[in-house]
C-alpha cells in the first residue's frame, strides 16, 4: 500500500497515516479471522502440528499425515491420581471405566465402536486420563467418535448401579496388578520415595476406597475435571484438517465452558537426607533388586539427559549393569527407565535375579553400578549407541498415529505439546560431558530407594484387626448406675 502526504500540513499527513494504518490492520485482522473456523484461536504450529483453543476453553492439536491409512484421536484429561485426597483414590480409574460404558444417548457404545470398527483403549495414570482411538481414514467414523466423546464428557452415566457394575471389572485388574511382583514392587517403592506428593498413590486405587464408592464424590468429580477447558484433543494420521475442525467444532465445541475454578495443586517433596529401602515378600515370582533415583521434571534439559544415562547404564558392556549382573549370571535381565511427570521425574533401575541368588549381594552390586560410573566414565560409542536407539524409537513413534497422537497430548500435559520435537533436539545435542555431569549428580547414594523383591514359600500374614468392642470390658468398673 501507498500513501502520499506531502502536500499536506504535517499534523494532518500524520493523522491521515494512522488513521489509514488502523483501518489497513482492521481489515488484515478481519481476514485473519474469516480464514479461521468460527469459535477456534489458533495458536501455534510446529513441523506439522497445528495447536487451537475453543471458545469453551479445549486444546486441539492436529497433526495431518496422509501417508498414513488410519486415524488416531486422543482425548485427554488432565487428572489422575495426583489430583485424589483420602478417601477419592481411583476415581480417576473409575471414572476410565464409567466412560466406556455409554450414555444414555448410546447404551452399547462397545457395540458401537465395533460396528464402526473403532479400536478404543483408555488408560488413568498420575497425570493425566486418557482415551485413544484408532479407525480406518473416513471423516464419517471420525465425526462419530467425536459426537460421542462430546456426549460422555456430559452424560456419562454416575449412578449406583453404573459403579456396581463396573468395581468386579475394577478390582479384578487390583487383584491382577497386586499379585505383579514387578508392579507390586514399583507401586511400594513409589509409595515410599513420595512422602507428600501424591505421585505416591497408586493410579489404580485401593480396595478400601473402592469398598464404598461416595456417589456424591465421584459425581463432583467427573463434573469439577471432565470440561473442555480440562481437556486437550489430539487427532494424528489421515484426515482432513478443516473438515476434522468442522466437526469439532459442532460436537465438543458445542459445550459451554464450565463456571468453576479448578482447585489449586501445590504438592511439594521435599528434598531427601538419606537412601531408603523397601523389602517385599510375596509367594511366586522371581527375586528382584530396584533403586530409583530422584530426578528433575520431564521438562527439565537434565531429565533428557538422564534418559539417556539409564540407557547407558543398563545396556552397556563392562563396569555397566548388563556386564556386572546378567554377563555373570547373576541376572536374567537388566533394564533401566525414566518415569517423569508434570511435576517431578524418577530414574528406575530393576534387575530380576536368578533364583539362587542372594537378593542383598545382587542389589550392592546394582548400586554401586549405577553410582560409580565417575570412577568408569562414559565412553563416547556408549552415548552414540543410546542417541542412536532413543532417536529410532521417536522416528517410530511418530510414524505411528496412536502413539504420535499419544506422545503430543502427554507433552502437553507435562507442560507444552512442543517438548516432543525439544526433547529430540536435547537428545540430538547431548553432549558425553553433560551426560556425566548429571549422572555425578543425581545418581547419588543420598538420593537413593532402593527395593527387593524376595519370593517365599508361603504367605505370611497377620490375622485381620476386628473393630474392639469395648462395652463387656468396661462394663467391671462400673460401681452403679445413674
Amino acid at each position: 500500500m501507498s500513501l502520499a502526504f506531502s502536500g499536506l500540513p504535517r499534523r494532518l499527513a500524520t493523522l491521515l497515516f494512522f488513521c489509514s494504518l488502523i483501518v489497513f490492520c482492521s481489515l488484515a485482522c478481519q481476514a485473519a479471522k474469516a480464514s479461521a473456523p468460527d469459535g477456534y484461536v489458533k495458536i501455534r504450529s510446529a513441523e506439522g502440528v497445528a495447536e487451537y483453543r475453543l471458545d469453551n476453553g479445549l486444546r486441539v492439536l492436529l497433526a495431518p499425515d496422509d501417508a498414513q491409512a488410519s486415524t488416531a484421536v486422543d482425548l485427554t484429561y488432565r487428572v489422575g491420581s495426583r489430583n485424589e485426597h483420602d478417601g477419592q483414590r481411583g476415581l480417576s480409574h473409575l471414572l476410565e471405566h464409567l466412560v466406556l460404558r455409554g450414555t444414555p444417548n448410546h447404551p452399547d457404545v462397545s457395540g458401537e465402536f465395533r460396528r464402526r470398527g473403532i479400536d478404543v483403549e483408555a488408560g488413568a495414570s498420575a497425570d493425566r486420563t486418557r482415551y485413544t482411538a484408532t479407525f480406518a481414514a473416513t471423516p464419517a467414523a471420525l465425526a462419530w467418535y467425536l459426537g460421542w466423546q462430546a456426549d460422555a464428557m456430559v452424560h456419562t452415566g454416575i449412578a449406583r448401579a453404573d459403579v456396581d457394575a463396573v468395581l468386579p471389572r475394577i478390582r479384578e485388574e487390583l487383584a491382577a496388578n497386586e499379585s505383579t511382583p514387578e508392579r507390586a514392587l514399583r507401586q511400594k517403592m513409589l509409595g515410599a520415595v513420595f512422602h507428600w506428593h501424591r505421585y505416591g498413590n497408586d493410579p489404580m486405587g485401593t480396595p478400601a476406597d473402592f469398598a464404598d464408592v461416595r456417589l456424591d464424590r465421584l459425581q463432583d468429580y467427573y463434573r469439577e475435571y471432565y470440561q473442555p477447558d480440562n481437556a486437550v484433543l489430539t487427532i494424528a494420521g489421515k484426515f482432513d484438517a478443516a473438515a476434522a475442525l468442522s466437526a469439532i467444532a459442532d460436537t465438543l465445541g458445542r459445550l459451554p465452558r464450565p463456571h468453576r475454578n479448578l482447585p489449586a495443586d501445590n504438592d511439594v517433596e521435599p528434598l531427601r537426607d538419606g537412601n531408603h529401602a523397601v523389602t517385599l515378600r510375596r509367594v511366586g515370582g522371581r527375586p528382584l533388586v530396584a533403586a530409583m533415583y530422584h530426578v528433575p521434571t520431564a521438562r527439565s534439559p537434565d531429565h533428557t539427559l538422564l534418559l539417556l544415562a539409564a540407557d547407558m547404564l543398563a545396556t552397556g558392556g563392562r563396569h555397566r549393569l548388563r556386564g556386572e549382573l546378567v554377563v555373570p549370571g547373576l541376572a536374567g535381565a537388566a533394564s533401566g527407565a525414566s518415569l517423569g511427570w508434570r511435576d517431578y521425574g524418577l530414574i528406575e533401575f530393576r534387575a530380576t535375579l536368578e533364583p539362587a541368588v542372594d537378593a542383598d549381594a545382587a542389589q550392592r552390586i546394582l548400586d554401586r553400578t549405577v553410582e560409580s560410573v565417575h570412577l568408569h566414565p562414559y565412553l563416547r560409542e556408549e552415548l552414540d549407541q543410546a542417541r542412536r536407539r532413543w532417536l529410532d524409537a521417536w522416528a517410530r513413534t511418530q510414524a505411528d498415529p496412536r502413539a504420535w497422537a499419544q506422545a503430543l497430548s502427554q507433552a502437553s500435559v507435562n507442560g507444552d505439546w512442543r517438548l516432543v520435537f525439544l526433547e529430540r533436539d536435547r537428545v540430538r545435542n547431548a553432549t558425553l560431558a553433560d551426560v556425566q555431569r548429571v549422572t555425578d549428580q543425581y545418581l547419588l547414594r543420598a538420593n537413593r530407594h532402593q527395593g527387593s523383591y524376595l519370593p517365599i514359600p508361603t504367605a505370611e500374614r497377620r490375622p485381620a484387626a476386628d473393630p474392639a468392642d469395648l462395652g463387656p470390658e468396661l462394663e467391671r468398673y462400673d460401681t452403679g448406675k445413674g
